[in-house]
């Protein structure tokens, strides 16, 4: 019985002791395992890519700042988003099954301060989508994209697209001369050139000062920005020809040279491109594209200038009679504004008008227009109407109807309505000596001295009155002197606030209206007020 207690107490410590064992195993290899490709890298710490591959230059991608720059074996910026690929991928790159090392055919070595890993690209397994690395000495199995990721050469690493931002520009300047063997080239081509564009819209201002046409800036625009890197040379580039300096886009393409006409080494099917985004081979027909916006801006004048007057929308003009007009918000001199009359102006500043020769004589006046990032374009106004962008050798007749709305006095932009009450506000109305006060009941007037006595009839009129005295509204002006007939006075008692008066000098009817002096102008108002108001003082 005693050896039976015993050798079930032996067999329960066993049993105790393989769980433990088994629990143990099971931890210890169900456990997470890290497949990273790099454990621990951190893209930001990276200073330093470097691709070595027999029979080729090495190729280094250098940390500066937070720029990278290629050395091959010149110094020119690196492309920033293939950089981002090939970091992205060593981050998140992962590996399935281990293996022998491979024979690689390029070794990219990753630098990141004092740690350095060497990766080998190695073949592709045929059948599938993976291939092998050799990560510091390791086989390893990932999926290929990796492998295209991290397998770059020059071509891939360099910026292949340097004037994509051109639109963005401050300023081009174009030297040189274009090949006349380019295609589509005019006779003038061969002969020097010596170009430069600024601002937006494009003005040319060398070799003289011309706002151009958005369809010249823009064929050159679209022709810079669709210039693409496609090879590397093989040799050293021919001399220039053609060179075009890009400030104020992207740092990398301050400058970059064009050669047109000129062969690419190894691809004579090419031309040659140079610059501080590093040399390349580019299709023949950017160049072409490029020669022929070039010959544009050798055209006339008369063929390349802007017809529009004001290509732009304008935040402030000074008008031909010297007073300013704002847009944001709507004020003319001290005065609002009348939106409809505002933007008929706007429209006659942007429509197109009839190239014309220069005219004889002194302008007449003069036009300002500044846009919101205060760029300038004054326009001298001749007679005949014609005008003149300052300092431009062509000038403008715009259609009659617009040329009335540009040299409109700015009296005729103010808002036509003199003042604006609500009438129930208007607790009083005086004409010459005859005052009318509202009752206690809207619609109720009382006048002193006593008038007629068909005071339903009076009361009906003077209400009526009122309410086009409220806001009355001009429907022109009178430039000639005006007899003063009768004078009228509103006084206004609003709920809140302090109260107010307006004043009217009401000249006799005419045909155009009723002349009425308010403030320094004297205004037509509909001629029905005037017999209104004289029938009031029977």
């Amino acid at each position: 019985m005693i050896a039976s207690w015993r050798g079930l107490a032996v067999a329960a410590a066993i049993a105790v002791v393989l769980a433990v064992l088994v629990i143990l195993d099971v931890a210890r290899t169900t456990g997470p395992a890290d497949r990273a490709l790099l454990p621990g890298f951190d893209p930001v710490r990276a200073t330093e890519l470097v691709w070595d591959r027999a029979g080729q230059p090495v190729l280094r991608a250098v940390r500066t700042g937070d720029r990278w720059e290629l050395r091959a074996p010149a110094t020119i910026p690196a492309d920033a988003g293939a950089i981002g690929d090939v970091l992205a991928a060593l981050r998140g790159a992962r590996w399935h099954r281990p293996g022998d090392p491979r024979p690689a055919h390029a070794t990219l070595t990753v630098i990141a301060g004092a740690e350095r890993h060497a990766i080998g690209l190695a073949e592709p397994i045929a059948g599938t989508e993976q291939s092998w690395i050799v990560a510091d000495g390791r086989g390893v199995v990932v999926d290929s994209w990796v492998v295209r990721a991290l397998d770059r050469d020059r071509l891939g690493l360099q910026i292949r697209r340097p004037l994509a931002d051109v639109a963005g520009a401050r300023s081009i300047a174009i030297t040189g001369a274009v090949p006349g063997a380019i295609p589509g080239s005019d006779p003038s081509a061969g002969t020097p050139i010596d170009l430069q564009l600024e601002g937006s819209p494009r003005r040319l201002v060398r070799p003289g000062p011309l706002l151009l046409a958005p369809e010249v800036a823009g064929e050159l625009e679209r022709a810079l920005r669709e210039v693409t890197i496609v090879r590397i040379p093989d040799g050293p580039l021919a001399a220039r020809v053609l060179t075009l300096r890009v400030v104020g886009a992207a740092p990398e393409t301050a400058e970059i040279v064009v050669g047109l006409g000129t062969s690419c080494p190894g691809a004579p099917q090419l031309a040659a491109l140079s610059g501080t985004a590093g040399d390349g081979c580019i299709e023949r027909a950017d160049a072409v594209a490029i020669a022929r916006a070039v010959d544009q801006l050798l055209r006339p004048p008369a063929v390349n200038v802007e017809r529009r007057p004001v290509p732009f929308e304008p935040r402030h003009v000074v008008l031909a009679d010297g007073v300013a007009l704002d847009t944001a918000p709507l004020r003319v001199g001290d005065a609002a504004a009348d939106p409809a009359r505002v933007y008929e102006l706007l429209a006659a500043l942007a429509a197109p008008a009839t190239a014309v020769a220069l005219p004889a004589g002194p302008p007449t006046g003069h036009i300002t227009a500044s846009d919101r990032a205060g760029a300038a374009i004054m326009l001298d106004l001749f007679a005949g109407r014609v005008l003149v962008r300052r300092g431009e050798p062509i000038a403008l007749s715009p259609p009659p109807g617009m040329w009335s709305l540009l040299v409109r006095p700015s009296r005729e932009l103010r808002e036509p309505t003199l003042w604006l009450e609500e009438p129930t506000t208007i607790t009083a109305l005086v004409i010459d000596d005859v005052r009318y006060q509202r009752g206690a009941v809207i619609g109720e007037w009382s006048r002193q001295p006593a008038g007629r006595t068909d005071a339903a009839r009076v009361q009906a009129q003077v209400e009526a009155l009122v309410a086009q005295l409220a806001a009355p509204r001009a429907i022109g002006f009178v430039d000639d002197r005006v007899a003063v007939a009768h004078r009228v006075t509103l006084e206004v008692t609003p709920p809140v606030g302090a109260a107010t008066r307006h004043a009217l000098e009401l000249g006799a009817p005419r045909a155009d209206g009723c002349p009425a002096r308010a403030g320094r102008d004297t205004v037509a108002l509909p001629a029905a007020i005037c017999s209104e108001i004289a029938a009031l003082l029977r």
